[in-house]
């Protein structure tokens, strides 16, 4: 097989394929086991370590290999069978595919090539196999033409091709093919028509710019193609001896135009009937034999896909987004990827169901209970603990003893006033019997003092007793273990708070603190009783903020509505202020988008 054809079909290759970044040819002329480069889009690539391991694989195996590359990254070939005739996958995370394939002719390897395609995530290595394996399919279809052929036949299809490959349109192209095919046959006129929404539209006649002047020559030569098509076989007139296929419309175009044979070739492409080549003869020329049809045949066969992706090439941009889109809502609703469009699906619907579903929405704080009020209990003077029996958590009634202070020196003061106060009762009881006015002034005073000293000291003694104000629970203070310990006049010892009226502050983040407002309602859980909820209303607001952990908090005070009888104050849980409705979406992403929204406008 000569180097030319090989080198032809390569450019076609690269033509024809999608998403191709770079290509090489290695040939082996003589029948050793060396490779020669031949052609290449890219003297690295061909140079690269990536694809001679990949030529090498292929020689070695006779099986196309597909490979994913990554950057700094030398793959390495773990071979798994895609099919038991063709080829094994080498699969590596990476960005570009690398697909190689052995040029077997004849059952003889005379090369092999290699493509690197563009890494999609919807791609498939599958269907970059499959494209190359098909261009090669090609090669052996040009490859068996210039053999059975001879090499004149073969130089005429190496020259028709090129001419295909070189114009610049589509319409030229096909224009040029049918005049060349004229010509190298002998052929009074060969035309070329695809089919266009169901029907067959002819695109060129060989030597006629302007089918519009004989448009029922043109009808009937549609038809003509379209019964070849319809049947999916090259049909000739006058048929063959013994031949079932229709040729009516043949007959009809033989009797009213032409008077001569006619040879009419369906162009398939991938198994797809694309459209047809018709070849005429008038006048005395020579019927088409068998060995022409044979030729007529194997040239449809390489000129159908060139003219097929020319014309899908130079389709305007609205076909092309048509068609897109059409691919693109047909991968959607069709039979592949069902796994993946079941889950997209499930998504979608969650999404939407989000998006329509309110539901209620609650602001969720820290929360903590607390008394309503909280009396203090305070040292009445400076002294130190006697006996102490009260602890925290102590339910007390009011006028309970809590505690007792040392009065062993408000007693000896107390003695010592009242031995002052007898001395003075005796010297006063003198100066009244001596008529001493003076003096007895003097004492009278005295004697008022010490009766004050000693009012006075009973006061202090009567406080040594420490008793709780109010009946609740104690919430903080312990002397027990505090016996004989200094106090001073103030300190606070105890704390006592109601049983019967609490108060609940939750710490609310700032960032949900405005949806916030007085007379909402709520649900406490607290630690203590982690199965039951009580209901709770907000009091108060507090505009004042609390950093804790480097987060900002409001301090929202709240009433239980029914308290029950087990609460203590200091109790801490979970608390829950109901907003309203909002949507689900809402509820799930708003403090994710306020969050982008601050980043956003600090950034702008």
């Amino acid at each position: 097989m000569s180097i030319d054809i090989v080198k032809i079909w390569f450019s076609f290759a690269c033509q024809q394929l999608s998403d191709i970044t770079n290509a090489c040819l290695f040939i082996n002329e003589q029948g050793s086991e060396s490779f020669s480069l031949v052609e290449s889009t890219s003297e690295d690539f061909a140079q690269s370590r990536h694809v001679h391991d990949n030529i090498k694989a292929v020689v070695m195996r006779r099986k196309s290999v597909v490979t994913t590359v990554a950057a700094e990254q030398v793959p390495e070939l773990k071979s798994s069978v895609v099919n038991a005739k063709s080829a094994s996958i080498s699969e590596i995370s990476g960005r570009a595919y690398l697909v190689s394939a052995p040029l077997i002719i004849n059952q003889q390897l005379v090369g092999a090539v290699c493509f690197e395609f563009i890494h999609e995530r919807t791609s498939d290595s599958r269907d970059y196999l499959a494209q190359v394996e098909s261009s090669v399919a090609w090669l052996s279809c040009l490859s068996q033409l210039s053999v059975g052929t001879g090499s004149q036949h073969a130089e005429t299809v190496l020259k028709v091709t090129a001419m295909a490959l070189s114009q610049s349109q589509s319409s030229e192209a096909t224009m040029a093919v049918t005049s060349e095919l004229a010509s190298m046959l002998q052929c009074e006129r060969v035309t070329i028509g695809f089919i266009e929404n169901h029907d067959v539209q002819v695109h060129a006649i060989s030597n006629s710019a302007h089918n519009e002047t004989r448009h029922n020559v043109v009808k009937c030569i549609e038809a003509a193609m379209h019964e070849a098509i319809e049947q999916h076989e090259t049909l000739l007139f006058p048929p063959e001896p013994n031949s079932y296929y229709l040729t009516q419309e043949h007959d009809s175009l033989v009797r009213q135009h032409t008077g001569g044979s006619i040879c009419t070739v369906p162009l398939i492409v991938n198994e797809e009937v694309t459209g047809a080549i018709m070849f005429e003869r008038h006048g005395e020329a020579v019927d088409f034999d068998e060995k022409t049809k044979e030729l007529c045949e194997q040239i449809a066969s390489l000129l159908a896909p060139i003219l097929h992706f020319r014309r899908l090439n130079d389709r305007p941009i609205s076909e092309k987004f048509k068609e897109s889109s059409t691919s693109f809502l047909s991968g959607i609703f069709g039979m592949h990827y069902l796994s993946l469009k079941f889950m997209t699906v499930i998504i979608v619907t969650a999404f939407v169901l989000m998006f329509f579903t309110q539901w209620e929405y609650k602001v969720s704080a820290d929360a903590m209970l607390e008394g309503a009020i909280e009396r203090v209990v305070t040292s009445p003077e400076d002294g130190f603990i006697k006996l102490a029996s009260a602890r925290p958590g102590d339910i007390v009634d009011a006028g309970v003893e809590l505690a007792t202070l040392d009065d062993r020196d408000l007693q000896l003061e107390k003695l010592k006033w009242l031995g002052k106060q007898k001395q003075i009762s005796k010297e006063y009881r003198e100066a009244l019997a001596l008529r001493d006015l003076s003096q007895i002034g003097i004492l009278r005073a005295q004697l008022t003092q010490a009766e004050a000293q000693l009012d006075i000291l009973d006061q202090k003694l009567s406080r040594t007793v420490i008793t709780v104000p109010i009946s609740g629970v104690i919430v903080s203070g312990d002397y027990t273990r505090a016996l004989g310990s200094p106090v001073e006049r103030g300190q606070v010892l105890y704390k006592v708070s109601p049983l019967d009226d609490y108060r609940v502050v939750l710490q609310v983040d700032e960032s949900e603190v405005s949806y916030i407002t007085v007379g909402m309602r709520g649900e406490l859980t607290l630690s203590a009783a982690a199965e039951e909820t009580f209901d709770m209303e907000v009091l108060k607001i507090t505009p004042v903020s609390v950093a804790e952990n480097g987060i900002n908090y409001f301090q929202v005070e709240a009433s239980l509505i029914s308290p029950p009888q087990f609460l203590r104050p200091g109790m801490q849980g979970v608390g829950k202020i109901s907003i309203g409705e909002r949507q689900v979406l809402w509820i799930w992403t708003h403090k994710m988008v306020d969050w982008i929204r601050l980043k956003v406008w600090s950034w702008w």
